[in-house]
């Protein structure tokens, strides 16, 4: 069952390609600040040069992905078939309390056949007590994908509108890790607030591969981190709160010795 409604998707997604003048899908995927893993999937369909007896056809292939995600994998869905350009949204979350939960959560998700963007994944971690590194790469291959739905059944004029549809195709793949430290990346990547993100072109001719190489440093209370200004704000606190303990406690201890000695005059009396 689960290969005939992949073949069902991977048909109804070639048939929009055919038809349409412009398709464009965009894959994140990645680890929230929050330590939520994620996939989402962001299709758009632009119709405004279509002949409009092929709308119901787009309309009815995108209703249909979305309710197969939806109520068979238990992705959130926002479809739009009112305006122009129709577009799909799908995401899976799983909250996790950890890094390296999240990372696991992430792992789970993009080896599961059903819905990972992936033909290959590789997911390496490493973890100390303040410091994890990770590898995260992955290849995918969308002519290869849409192979799998017999385009070689259409007649050559469709054959070669679908071949010219992929060529005109757009795409990226978005992912987003927290990281203290960028090692290597494939392709150019940004650290933006404890967070780095690389957006890698999305080929609809040729396999797409990347590579991403990060650590990232927590901080005591659990969260990503570890610039050095936060390091030493940190340190600061905990030094502050050590202090502040200490002269609490020696502020006990004089209280208690000056009671001791006001009970015992008391008592002498």
């Amino acid at each position: 069952m689960k290969h005939l409604k992949a073949y069902m998707i991977i048909s109804a997604l070639s048939l929009m390609i055919l038809l349409s003048a412009c398709t464009k899908i965009d894959i994140s995927t990645g680890i929230d600040t929050d330590f939520t893993a994620y996939l989402s999937y962001n299709i758009e369909i632009d119709v405004e040069k279509l002949d409009f007896r092929y709308h119901n056809a787009i309309k009815r292939a995108l209703n249909e992905i979305g309710w197969y995600y939806q109520e068979e994998l238990g992705f959130g869905v926002q479809l739009n078939i009112e305006t122009n350009p129709y577009s799909l949204v799908m995401t899976r979350r799983i909250q996790n309390n950890s890094f390296e939960q999240a990372y696991k959560s992430l792992e789970s998700l993009l080896i599961n056949e059903e819905i990972t963007p992936f033909m290959t994944l590789d997911m390496a971690f490493q973890t100390s007590e303040r410091q994890s590194n990770y590898i995260f790469s992955a290849t995918t291959d969308i002519p290869f994908i849409m192979s799998l739905s017999n385009a070689e059944e259409l007649s050559p004029m469709l054959q070669q509108q679908l071949a010219d549809s992929m060529n005109t195709g757009e795409g990226t793949i978005t992912l987003s890790l927290p990281a203290g430290d960028l090692v290597d990346s494939s392709h150019q990547a940004t650290l933006i607030n404890d967070q780095v993100v690389m957006i890698v072109p999305l080929s609809f001719t040729e396999e797409t591969g990347f590579e991403l190489i990060g650590s990232v440093t927590m901080l005591r209370d659990g969260t990503p981190g570890g610039s050095l200004y936060e390091i030493i704000q940190e340190q600061y606190r905990l030094r502050g709160i050590v202090i502040m303990a200490c002269i609490i406690a020696f502020g006990l201890l004089i209280i208690t010795i000056l009671i001791v000695i006001l009970t015992r005059r008391i008592r002498t009396r």
